[in-house]
């Protein structure tokens, strides 16, 4: 799907998700991480990518599949890649998305082409759904 470059855009999409996922079966745990980094990585991509350039609207793709859940978003680039904080400072009101997601899940991300920036989380299905 493709998300407008905008901050309120993020809360909608983030919904979507999760009303997809729910209509999915997703487990509710899943379901809430691949929410998580669904924001997380939208925040990023408003925050970090280039504006105003063709193609400004960032991509968002779910795909599911044995309980497991991908996540990838893909914007314009800009001048830095992303990179998950080791050390934080307990103060810092910024920093922490990729630690959080990466605590949580797995992800990276690849240059396109284009020179656009792909992405992506995977969450990992739980013990309880990977048993069934």
């Amino acid at each position: 799907m493709s998300v407008p470059r905008q901050r309120e855009a993020v809360s909608e999409a983030r919904r979507t998700v999760g009303r997809l996922l729910l209509r999915w079966g997703v487990g509710p745990q899943e379901a809430f991480e691949a929410e998580l980094f669904a924001a997380e990585l939208l925040t990023n991509a408003y925050r970090h990518s280039r504006p105003g350039v063709p193609g400004t609207e960032i991509g968002l793709c779910i795909a599911e599949g044995g309980g497991a859940v991908l996540i990838e978003v893909e914007d314009a680039g800009g001048k830095g890649r992303p990179t998950a904080r080791r050390q934080t400072d307990e103060g810092a009101e910024h920093g922490r998305r990729l630690d959080l997601v990466e605590n949580l899940g797995r992800w990276g991300y690849r240059t396109l082409p284009d020179g656009h920036l792909s992405t992506w989380a995977y969450v990992r299905p739980s013990a309880q759904d990977r048993a069934r």
